[in-house]
This record gives structure tokens, sequence and C-alpha cells, in this order.
């Protein structure tokens, strides 16, 4: 087995490009009311700055100006006490600790009416995502997936949520650079036991996989093919979609997804992403996860004013 223990950590090998990119992810959701949200954030220590922060919507508001909370902050100076990527408080309060390497982490915010009091644990190994498309290639020279389940407390203008959910994170760094990146769906399902993840290219009906895993059965291995088919279109992207992909065991797999509208999310500026919860039938069993369909900003406000048809090839 690949030993993956420097995946908490800066990376190494950093240059003096100005897009090298240390990135961290987690996500949750109150699955029952299609509550769904992110922590993310992102350090840029060759331009002196640290974005990110948590996000959460529902169906009722789906912009960055009316869901239920963003703070994705750009204009934050990198902190100045941060001992590692794990291990950090951001200007807009948000906070990570280690808890376990690999494993569990803490994670608080307090800010505009919402606090979080959260901690994520790792259910899964993690995997290496490994891919021969240039452009993901692009994005980040390390990158790893894992499985886990994000328990707490969050609350928003006195109303306490409780968190107990299936819950994916990432972690990566190197040059993060996302011209080159075009149209796919980054998608992700976890149940008690298995899990799978895989980003799929295509700017229609039909796309396939570059890269992602399946957890079951104890074993957890990269895929070697997947196809991902749109069986119905929602606003902005995908409503719902047929999965079908085989890993490196010889397994093979076939869910469907049934995928909320989502947060039109422009906090990457270049490329915009409908950040949808998602629930997947696999088996007969339900796994809770999210599907990110991304798109080149000008193609997406091209979609969004009408001028070409959402899963058109032009």
């Amino acid at each position: 087995m690949i030993d993956l223990g420097f995946a908490d950590h800066f990376g190494a090998g950093r240059d003096d490009n100005p897009y090298w990119n240390e990135s961290v992810w987690f996500s949750l959701s109150i699955p029952e009311r299609h509550i769904h949200g992110m922590i993310q954030y992102y350090f840029r220590p060759n331009m002196g700055m640290l974005n990110g922060g948590p996000v959460l919507w529902d169906p009722s508001g789906t912009y960055q100006w009316n869901c239920l909370h963003y703070q994705w902050s750009h204009l934050q100076a990198l902190p100045q006490d941060v001992r590692g990527k794990f291990d950090m408080k951001a200007r807009n309060s948000l906070s990570c600790r280690m808890i376990e390497p690999l494993s569990k982490y803490k994670i608080d915010y307090d800010k505009d009416g919402l606090t979080m009091d959260l901690t994520w644990t790792a259910i899964g190994p993690m995997h290496e995502l490994k891919t021969g498309n240039a452009g993901q290639a692009a994005t980040a020279k390390f990158h790893i997936e894992q499985p886990g389940r994000m328990t707490g407390t969050v609350v928003r203008h006195g109303e306490t949520f409780r968190i107990d959910c299936f819950s994916m994170r990432d972690t990566s760094y190197g040059a993060r650079e996302y011209e080159s990146l075009a149209c796919g769906g980054y998608f992700w399902g976890i149940a008690e036991g298995s899990a799978f993840h895989a980003i799929a290219m295509g700017e229609g009906r039909d796309a396939l996989s570059i890269g992602g895993f399946i957890w079951k059965d104890g074993e957890m291995a990269s895929l070697i093919s997947g196809r991902r088919e749109v069986l119905e279109w929602g606003e902005f992207g995908p409503a719902k979609v047929l999965w079908q992909a085989k890993d490196q065991l010889g397994r093979s797999m076939e869910a469907t997804g049934w995928i909320d509208p989502g947060l039109v999310f422009t906090g990457y500026t270049d490329h915009t992403v409908v950040w949808s919860l998602t629930r997947w039938d696999w088996d007969g069993v339900e796994h809770w996860g999210d599907n990110q369909e991304f798109a080149p900003a000008e193609r997406f406000r091209r979609i969004a004013r009408g001028e070409i048809a959402l899963g058109s090839e032009a």
C-alpha cells in the first residue's frame, strides 16, 4: 500500500509559481432537509493569501446572495501563525485543527450569525487521484479524497442544526491554473461501508471518467473506466444521472443519482460550479453525496442567458 502520510501537510517541492495552491475541503449536509454545504479553504502562499470559508445552502436560495450562509472570502491575508494545513485560523474566524493525522479534524466558525462546532472522522482509506487529463492535472500536483462522517452542531440565527452525515474530504497541493479546465462533473456517494468518487469530463449528455475510486467490502481501488449519462436536465445542470464504472480489481458498479438544483458557485471566477446535494441508489443501497458540475465561466453565462443549450456540444 502506498504511504500517503504526507497528505495532511504542506506539499513538498513548492516553486515560485504565484498559483501554487494548498487546498482543504470538507462536505456537510442534512439530507432530510436538503441542506448542503462545504468548508473549503485554499492557501496561496506565494501570493500571501488564504481564500475560502464555509458555505451553506438549500433549494430556497442557490446563489451566494440568498443562500443560508456564504463566507467564501477571497481577500484574506495568509495568517502569520499557521502551523499546518490542518492547524490554522482564518481572518473570517474559520479554524481547523488536526486531532488525529489522516483521520480526525476539528472545525470551528463564528461569524455573521452562524456558528459551527464540527468534527470530521474518517470511515475509509484515502485515495490518491491520478489522471492523464491535462486540464485536470493542471489543477493539482497531488490530490486525495477520503470518505468520512461529519458530526456536531451548526447554529444559524438561533436555529440549531444537528449534524451527523456522511462527508467527503479532499486535500491537494501544486500549481492550480483553471484556464484549461473544460466541462464535467465531480461527484461521489457514501454509505456505511461503501463509497465511490469520480470525475467525468464532457459537455453533452455523456461524460467519461478521468479518475476516481470504488470502496466496497473493505477494499478501495482506482477506476479504470466510467461513463456518466444525463437522464434528466435541471435549470443549470443535470437533475438525474446514470453512472457506470469499473475499477482495477475488475469490479463494476452502476448507480443512479438524483441531483438537487444546487448552489451556483462563482468563487473560482474563471469557471462556475453548480454544487448540489445528491442521493444515489447503488445496488439498492442509498448513498448520499454531491455533484459539482463545472464549466468555464463564459460558457455558463451563455447557458444562463439562453444563448446555448444546456448539455450542447457548442
